[in-house]
């Protein structure tokens, strides 16, 4: 049976597929060549055609062009220009055109020579326009001899297109021939247009070209004459006679030429005109006569070539049908069986695992019971893929591997795969707690803590029950970080994330928002229970961490807010328990506003009715102190500044600090310790900063105009913090210099001292605003940090002493105001002293040598008036200029202002590079990381 198999189906069917495709494609490509080269043939033959019409038309066209010119005629005399006139054909230039056009529509436009045969055409009519309308030949040469060779090198293309498609030999000959005969064309057409050019000109160089041995189209006729074809060999030996007997004539007439023409010369000329022109149909019949052999030759081989596929392909055609007839004698033998295995394995193919009966021939069987074992691997393997799918990773099926050793790879791929699948989910779940918790401290992260908060608050409007939310601030982490490192940082945050959780009821949840600030979220707790919570919040917190053998501890500001009912969003329960929290850690601070004590314990903050009122007031302070920026509400008042003289004769008023004040519709004048804080708290401050600097230089500007002393005081301008490290600063202290013309030196900005510690850009700041030429002034020096020893190392001209020393009454703040005179004095910088309201704390003050003072008892500040204000020697009396329609005075608290008196400029010292603070103050939200 295996025999009969073989014999009936494999050897026919092999021998049918190798031979038959291997010969037909052959012969296909055989056929498919020579009908190419056959194409490649009837265009070369078309496109020689329209080459030679061309060529007889240049040459009838120089002709008749030169014997139109009347210098040539008269060169030549009448007997010449008649004989060679009556030696050009009848039909004369006309007709030339006539058949060129024909010849160029003749060439196939869809190959290439036929294009550029398109192309030539298209070119040919401006230069017969030229040509009738100029009458010169030396114009339109170049163009006509460009079109000739478009037209050669068509030739030449066509034919080795031909040639490359690999023809047999007899056409390959044949196309050669072809290519001879059109270089023949070529260069019969070239000799004679350079015979008539010789005749006509009496060109000595062109007649020594004439004269040469041999024509060049000789060589190609040369090789024509050793053709096969009978034909060509005598077409090709009658034109190499011709040649010879025509170079001798041209030789002779263009030697004659040169000289002095006369009658002698033209029979001789005429004869020789009509053999040139003899000459060219006789190389463009050897054309024809080649292209007409190559095309037979080639139509012989196309023709060929399709006998052999049509061949070909009855005999593969009687192959099949043998092996068809074999095929179904076999199938009869098979039949039934094979026809049951086929179904069975195209049930199997489409997934069904279903028996397969083991029936038919010994080979049938065999193939039956292979593809029975393979359905029942293909079950087991089944069984395997719904454990894998179903998570049942440790079922037993799965540890059973499949027999030999396919089922070996399989087991592999399958361990491969659960081992995978394992890794997997646990990469998941590692990558899910990641996204979704603080790597730090394990809390749920900001993400998170959203997410859980908006569950809550979806549970809240559902049942009606109660949100807690609490806000965690941590105080002094920044000191932590500052003092003993971000090791020591991260050591606190993970502490104070343990104790938290330590101290959270059952259903809270504690998270990380970033940085040192955390949020507990508790459902279902009332306010007492949340203010439990806090307090104990802050008691875990506030408790020391060791770190590195020694302790470190911070503090916690706690924010409450609470829904019920689902009444806020998420979004402003966060901004309640945010306000919350600035609250408590704002009331945390020292006197001042300056940071909690370190051993503060911290404090909590409940949102409530009246910290809403307190921020909607806040809110809408902000809102109308904007207003009052675009509206101009508010104006300045001005304190003056007295330097003191030691005798106590020539005090004088030295320059003047300018206050801002709010003149506020339906509320008066309002104080700055009402106003500047809301603006600090906002972007506005900047906006008020740059106002004052403009008012305060132009207003100085109007008082210096009438000169005297008022030309050398200076005025000095709070700067807050936030517009100091803003990169606004500089430009705006520009432009109020350039719009009020003002000299640097007489502006002072004045910075606190707590500023320092505050802004890290503060120092490079000043230093820039120094180098722009303008003074600087330390403000309520003595209240901060900056101990005497690093007075050397602060980018300022001037210090001002706060008033709560200048005020004292005590020996020891006595000595502490000499001791900061004499510090300034060797550092080079200027003392004044704020606050002076009694003649006794003058006296005091001139004792102690400080350069300059103000006061109340001195001078309040006031609006501006015609003139500058002015203080007489001794400080006994007061000149003040009259107000402006607003009040004298807003009696601004200690503190709410200040003045500077700077002495005349001295050298000031190099900028400082670092300043070094003795207990670095905390901001809220500083530290976090």
């Amino acid at each position: 049976m295996s025999t009969l198999l073989v014999v009936l189906a494999l050897v026919p069917l092999l021998g049918v597929v190798a031979a038959t495709a291997a010969l037909l494609a052959a012969q296909v490509r055989t056929e498919r060549t020579s009908r190419q080269a056959l194409e490649a043939v009837v265009v070369t033959g078309q496109v020689s055609a329209a080459r030679s019409a061309l060529a007889r038309e240049v040459f009838l066209t120089s002709a008749r062009t030169r014997l139109d010119d009347a210098a040539q005629r008269q060169r030549l005399g009448p007997a010449v220009v008649l004989a060679l006139g009556s030696a050009l054909p009848e039909d004369d230039l006309v007709g030339a055109r006539r058949r060129t056009d024909t010849a160029l529509a003749a060439a196939e436009a869809a190959s290439a020579a036929g294009r550029a045969a398109a192309g030539v055409a298209a070119d040919l009519v401006p230069l017969r326009t030229a040509v009738d309308v100029t009458r010169s030949w030396s114009a339109v040469a170049p163009g006509f001899g460009s079109l000739t060779s478009q037209l050669a090198t068509a030739e030449r293309l066509a034919v080795d297109d031909a040639l490359a498609g690999g023809v047999g030999a007899d056409v390959a000959g044949a196309l050669l021939e072809l290519r001879t005969a059109t270089e023949a064309v070529a260069l019969g057409s070239d000799e004679a247009l350079e015979v008539l050019d010789g005749l006509v000109t009496a060109d000595g160089a062109v007649a020594g070209r004439a004269a040469r041995d041999a024509w060049a189209s000789t060589a190609p006729l040369e090789v024509l004459e050793e053709s096969p074809s009978r034909a060509v060999r005598e077409r090709s030996a009658a034109l190499l006679a011709a040649s010879t007997g025509l170079r001798a004539d041209a030789v002779a007439a263009t030697r004659a030429a040169g000289g002095t023409p006369d009658r002698r010369l033209a029979p001789r000329l005429s004869a020789l005109v009509e053999g040139l022109d003899d000459r060219s149909a006789g190389l463009t019949g050897l054309a024809a006569t080649t292209s007409a052999r190559a095309g037979a030759l080639t139509r012989a081989e196309t023709s060929s070539a399709h006998r052999d596929v049509v061949a070909l392909g009855a005999g593969a055609l009687l192959l099949c049908l043998l092996t068809g007839a074999a095929v179904l004698r076999t199938s009869v033998a098979l039949g039934r069986p094979l026809q049951d295995l086929a179904a069975a394995a195209q049930q199997v193919g489409r997934g069904e695992l279903l028996a397969v009966d083991v029936t038919g021939p010994r080979e049938v069987r065999t193939v039956a019971e292979g593809l029975a074992a393979t359905v029942a691997s293909l079950r087991r393997l089944q069984e395997q893929a719904r454990a894998v799918v179903a998570g049942e990773l440790g079922s037993p099926v799965l540890a059973a591997p499949l027999p030999g050793p396919l089922g070996a790879v399989v087991h592999a791929s399958v361990t491969e795969l659960v081992q995978a699948m394992v890794d997997r989910d646990r990469l998941r779940e590692d990558l899910t707690h990641r996204a979704t918790h603080d790597s730090l401290t394990e809390l749920p992260n900001r993400a998170r803590a959203m997410e859980l908060l908006d569950r809550a608050l979806a549970r809240s409007r559902r049942d009606g029950g109660v949100v807690g939310l609490l806000f965690v601030d941590l105080d002094r982490f920044k000191q932590v970080n500052d003092t003993a490192g971000h090791a020591a940082g991260d050591a606190v945050l993970r502490a104070v994330a343990a104790r938290m959780r330590e101290h959270l009821p059952a259903g809270g949840t504690a998270c990380r928002l970033g940085g040192d600030e955390f949020l507990v979220v508790v459902e279902d707790a009332g306010d007492a229970q949340l203010l439990e919570l806090a307090e104990a919040l802050v008691d875990a917190v506030s408790a020391p961490v060791g770190f590195a053998g020694a302790e470190v501890a911070v503090g916690a500001s706690v924010g409450v807010a609470r829904t019920a009912g689902g009444t806020a969003g998420r979004e402003e329960l966060l901004a309640e328990a945010d306000a919350a929290a600035y609250q408590a850690k704002q009331q945390g601070r020292g006197a001042g506003g300056g940071p909690a004590a370190p051993g503060g314990r911290g404090r909590v903050g409940f949102y409530d009715d009246d910290l809403r009122r307190r921020l909607t007031g806040a809110r809408d302070l902000e809102e109308a102190l904007a207003r009052a920026l675009r509206e101009r509400e508010l104006v300045l008042h001005y304190q003056a500044v007295v330097g003191l003289d030691p005798g106590g004769t020539t005090d004088a008023v030295t320059g003047y600090e300018a206050l801002v004040r709010w003149q506020r519709p339906g509320h008066g004048l309002v104080p700055p310790s009402e106003f500047v804080p809301a603006a600090e708290r906002s972007s506005l401050v900047c906006g008020l900063g740059r106002h004052v600097l403009l008012e305060a230089t132009r207003q100085l500007a109007r008082w210096s105009a009438g000169g005297g002393a008022a030309a050398r005081r200076t005025v000095a301008v709070n700067v807050s913090g936030r517009h100091l490290v803003s990169h606004h600063l500089l430009q705006d202290v520009r432009d109020a210099l350039e719009g009020s013309g003002l000299e640097p030196h007489r502006l002072v900005v004045e910075i606190t001292e707590t500023v320092l510690v505050d802004h890290a850009l503060a120092h490079e700041r000043l230093t820039a605003l120094r180098a722009l030429g303008v003074r600087v002034a330390i403000d309520d020096f003595g209240t901060g940090f900056t101990s005497i020893a690093q007075l050397r190392r602060l980018p300022a001209d001037v210090l001002k002493v706060d008033r709560s020393l200048a005020a004292a009454d005590d020996p020891a703040s006595a000595e502490l105001v000499r001791l900061v005179v004499g510090a300034a004095r060797t550092f080079d910088l200027a003392v004044v002293a704020e606050g002076v309201e009694t003649p006794a704390q003058l006296d005091a003050l001139r004792a102690a040598s400080c350069d300059a003072v103000q006061g109340y008892l001195l001078h309040r500040p006031c609006p501006p008036g015609a003139e500058a204000p002015e203080v007489e020697a001794g400080g006994a009396a007061v000149r003040e200029p009259a107000p402006e329609g607003t009040a004298r005075d807003v009696g601004a608290p200690p503190g709410a202002s200040s003045g500077t008196a700077p002495r005349a400029p001295r050298p000031r010292p190099a900028p400082p590079e670092t300043v070094t603070t003795t207990a670095p103050t905390t901001p809220r939200r500083a530290g976090g990381r």
